[in-house]
């Protein structure tokens, strides 16, 4: 029992003894035990989305009758991170105004560079004929390589009202006839009137005029043997007087693509019809024309 009491007793001693050295210190130094580590590093550097200025202003335009009115302008786009930042590819503008169809551009160009953050850009959008007068805005947008978007739709431009119109046929004949003909249509009917500018709304009006015998010039087939109007069947049209503008009845043109040729309001277009309701009966068998008196004037109305 004492023996094992010594034992233990060095023990504690030889490791009281070891502590008091610098055991732990001695540990360390024993050859083979690594002296360096590695550590990683994570920093996320934030990206700064573009921004559109700028833009170029776009004075009043006026349709191109029957066409496309190509307006160009130019903007620009600043990128805090640096122009090389910024996709070009990315840059479009659409115009836009309620109730009219929106129309995009989405391939603007480059035009050059202002060192060290900015570039400019330039874009063609079309407007057609039968796009709505008044307001529209300029919605541009633009991203950067990262994904960020830039839109600005602060600005506006006018697009003008054009008032136009085309008509086709501009000539009118009627098969040979008797003096017992009544509510007699035109051969080549209806002459339908074209809406080419952007007007809206509009009303047709028709002056006529006396027919001139072309032998005997005393005769006449007068004006009040005309009736006009938006449907042939029954000649039931107003009755034309001479050398006065007479409204046709229910006769509205709006705006509208003209090569949809579909002879309604989505088209800008509409038809009349003039009507012989019967002849004189004095007048002798000969031609009569428009050509001593003067042609008839359809016009459209506001």
């Amino acid at each position: 029992m004492m023996r094992k009491m010594v034992i233990v007793m060095f023990g504690i001693l030889i490791l009281s003894s070891f502590a008091s050295a610098g055991f732990f210190d001695w540990f360390g130094n024993i050859t083979g035990k690594a002296t360096s580590d590695t550590t990683t590093l994570t920093i996320t550097v934030g990206n700064n989305a573009p921004v559109i200025s700028g833009i170029q202003t776009i004075s009043a335009q006026t349709p191109t009758e029957l066409g496309v009115k190509n307006i160009v302008f130019n903007f620009n786009v600043t990128d805090a991170d640096g122009v090389g930042n910024i996709d070009d590819t990315s840059a479009s503008v659409s115009f836009e105004r309620g109730g009219e169809v929106t129309r995009v551009n989405n391939s603007c160009v480059w035009v050059s560079d202002h060192a060290p953050n900015t570039a400019q850009y330039s874009c063609s959008v079309g407007l057609w004929y039968f796009d709505g007068s008044g307001a529209w805005t300029i919605n541009v947008s633009a991203e950067d390589i990262n994904g960020a978007e830039a839109l600005n739709a602060s600005t506006t431009f006018i697009y003008n009202q054009l008032t136009s119109m085309v008509m086709s046929p501009t000539a009118l004949a009627w098969n040979t006839l008797s003096l017992s003909d009544v509510n007699v249509g035109s051969t080549n009917d209806p002459i339908v009137v074209n809406n080419t500018g952007n007007d809206i709304n509009l009303g047709i009006d028709v002056t006529s005029l006396d027919l001139q015998g072309l032998t005997t010039t005393s005769e006449y087939i007068y004006a009040e043997n005309f009736s006009v109007g938006v449907s042939s069947e029954g000649c039931s049209g107003t009755i034309m007087v001479n050398n006065v503008a007479t409204g046709v009845a229910t006769a509205i043109v709006q705006n509208g693509n003209n090569t949809l040729n579909n002879k309604n309001d989505s088209s800008g277009q509409e038809e009349i019809f003039i009507c012989l309701k019967g002849l004189p009966q004095d007048i002798s068998s000969q031609d009569y024309s428009s050509a001593g008196t003067g042609p008839w004037t359809i016009q459209i109305i506001t």
